[in-house]
């Protein structure tokens, strides 16, 4: 299986897993995991794609706009894979690579392989000066043709959160859960507990070109920095599509922050 295929109507480099904010659309997103895992339990999970050149903890550089774009196709892609509009602000900036990414659940709920792949810490869809992407800070693909080693660690530019915030015990954040786990129709995915009690720095989700069924309502909703879902939702799968989770602030302490 090919890597995953951007759809004409999206501005993401692939749709984030749905954040469902209406009770139909929580039951459809149900039913296609569950046929994922009667699919797998079928046909067996693909094996993993060939590992990066690459581990998780390496530096490395993003090449310059030129050398990337020599990569890609009429279509700003290479193998399949998209090189987003906001993916060019990372070009020539140093980064350290944060997960090898070999396996993935695709736009349609198929898991599929990917080679010589990786995400990288702090390269995600809100470009490098988090003004850009559709608010969810996802974390961007890099195909290995993309990025060159690098000895430049002082040189990865990561920005300063605008807040901290703590992720409040489980006991208070069950209690705003209803029987499905939801809250306002978004999951408390599974793995979010192992963040109780940590501190984190987090950026506020304004919808900025989110679709309509990917807006979660009902309060402020954040992203925390590098807290990504590990795969979890389906276990079998080994997905390393480092989707971004949504936390609620009822989830949070909020950190006082100058001015409030």
């Amino acid at each position: 299986m090919g890597p995953v295929l951007t759809g004409p109507t999206t501005r993401c480099q692939y749709k984030s897993l749905p954040l469902h904010d209406l009770p139909p659309l929580g039951i459809v997103r149900q039913a296609r995991l569950a046929l994922e895992d009667s699919r797998e339990r079928r046909s067996g999970v693909p094996a993993p794609g060939k590992p990066s050149a690459f581990s998780a903890g390496d530096w490395v550089r993003v090449k310059d706009t030129d050398a990337v774009r020599a990569t890609l196709d009429g279509q700003d892609r290479h193998r399949g894979l998209w090189f987003t509009g906001s993916q060019w602000s990372h070009c020539g900036r140093t980064y350290q690579v944060e997960h090898v990414v070999r396996r993935m659940v695709d736009d349609h709920y198929r898991m599929r392989r990917l080679s010589a792949t990786t995400s990288l810490k702090g390269a995600t869809c809100l470009g490098a000066d988090r003004s850009e992407g559709c608010g969810l800070a996802c974390a961007l693909l890099f195909r290995d043709e993309w990025l060159e080693p690098s000895t430049e660690e002082a040189a990865a530019e990561l920005l300063t959160p605008a807040r901290y915030v703590t992720v409040r015990s489980l006991e208070q954040i069950r209690a705003t859960l209803d029987a499905d786990g939801r809250l306002h129709g978004v999951p408390f995915q599974p793995g979010m507990a192992r963040f109780v009690g940590t501190r984190h720095g987090a950026t506020r989700v304004l919808h900025r070109s989110l679709a309509r069924w990917q807006r979660p309502v009902g309060g402020d909703w954040y992203v925390l920095d590098s807290l990504r879902c590990g795969g979890e939702p389906l276990p079998l799968s080994g997905c390393d599509r480092q989707c971004a989770l949504l936390w609620h602030s009822s989830w949070l302490h909020l950190d006082v922050t100058p001015g409030e």
